[in-house]
C-alpha cells in the first residue's frame, strides 16, 4: 500500500512537470507560491519596492553556473536553489510579473518565466533562448512590460556587434555538442550586428538618484567592453544612504548579496566594465 501511494505520488509529481515542459522540484514550487503569498499581505509603494522585497528573499542562494544547461534537451527550468545572475533576475521578475497580474500560482509564475527567458516566449529548443540581454529587452518590450530608461545621464555610446556565441562555440555545451545550433544562434545574433546603445557611463555612477536617474529595483546590466558581448553581468539597483548599490547573484561571493560596495566603487577598477544600461518593469 505505501509502495502504490509512493508511486502515484510520483506519477502525478511527473504528470505536473512534463505536462508544462518544466524542470522543477517541488521545493521551486513551494518557494515561489510561499514569496507569492507574502507579496499579497503587504502593500507596496512602488514597483521598484516589490522587486527588492522579492530579491532579498534569494539572498544567501548559491551560486552555480549552467543550471539551465543541464538537460539534453531544452526544458523550461525553474531552480530556485541555484542561480547565476541571469536566472536570478528573470526568477525574481517572473514573480513581480505574476504578483501584478493578480496571480499567485506557480503555473503562473512558469508562464511568465517561459515568456521572458524565451523569444516570442515560447521555449523551441536552445536556440529560442534569449542568451544576450539586448534579445531579452528587445524581446521583452513586445509585451509592454519592461523597459530601457534613457536619460541625461546616458552620455555614452556603444557600437554593439553580437557574435560572442557564434564565434566561441566551444564555450557552450549545447553548441559544442551541436554544431548545426550554431547557425541559428547567429541567425539570431545578426540584427544586434552594426548599431549603437546608450549608457550611463561607470565614472557618472557616484552622482545622486536624481541625476542618474535609477530607481530602487531597476534592472542594471553592467557593460563590458569584451569584443562580441553586449553586458557582462546584470542585477537590481538599491540605493543606500544615497549611494547606489547592486543586488546580485555574485560569483566572487558564491552567493546572492545586497553589494555592501557601492556600483561606482565595484566598476571603477574593472577595465572591461564600461558603465551600465537600465531597465525597469512598467
Amino acid at each position: 500500500m505505501r509502495f502504490c501511494t509512493t508511486f502515484f505520488i510520483l506519477l502525478f509529481i511527473q504528470c505536473n512537470i512534463f505536462a508544462y515542459n518544466a524542470i522543477y522540484k517541488k521545493s521551486d514550487s513551494i518557494r515561489i507560491e510561499n514569496i507569492l503569498k507574502k507579496l499579497q499581505e503587504k502593500e507596496y509603494k512602488t514597483t521598484g519596492d516589490i522587486v527588492l522585497a522579492v530579491a532579498r528573499e534569494f539572498i544567501g542562494t548559491p551560486y552555480v553556473s549552467e543550471t539551465l544547461d543541464k538537460e539534453p534537451s531544452e526544458h523550461l527550468v525553474v531552480n530556485t536553489r541555484e542561480v547565476d545572475c541571469t536566472t536570478f533576475v528573470e526568477q525574481i521578475v517572473a514573480v513581480v510579473l505574476t504578483h501584478k497580474q493578480k496571480k499567485s500560482s506557480f503555473n503562473s509564475f512558469c508562464d511568465n518565466l517561459e515568456r521572458i527567458r524565451y523569444r516570442n516566449g515560447i521555449c523551441n529548443g536552445y536556440a529560442s533562448r534569449l542568451h544576450y540581454i539586448s534579445q531579452w529587452i528587445c524581446d521583452s518590450a513586445k509585451h509592454d512590460e519592461i523597459s530601457e530608461i534613457i536619460g541625461n545621464a546616458h552620455t555614452a555610446t556603444q557600437h554593439l556587434s553580437l557574435d560572442f556565441m557564434s564565434k566561441h562555440p566551444d564555450s557552450y555545451k549545447q553548441l559544442k555538442e551541436n554544431k548545426e545550433l550554431i547557425k541559428e544562434i547567429e541567425h539570431h545574433e545578426l540584427p544586434f550586428r552594426d548599431i549603437d546603445i546608450n549608457y550611463i557611463p561607470k565614472k557618472t555612477l557616484c552622482k545622486s538618484q536624481k541625476e542618474i536617474n535609477i530607481n530602487d529595483g531597476d534592472i542594471l546590466a553592467l557593460v563590458t567592453s569584451v569584443n562580441g558581448l553586449d553586458v557582462s553581468h546584470v542585477g537590481f539597483a538599491f540605493w543606500e544612504n544615497g549611494k547606489l548599490h547592486l543586488l546580485h547573484a555574485s560569483s566572487n561571493r558564491e552567493c546572492v548579496i545586497a553589494d555592501e560596495k557601492t556600483i561606482y566603487d565595484y566598476q571603477k577598477d574593472r577595465k572591461s566594465h564600461l558603465g551600465v544600461r537600465v531597465f525597469r518593469i512598467k
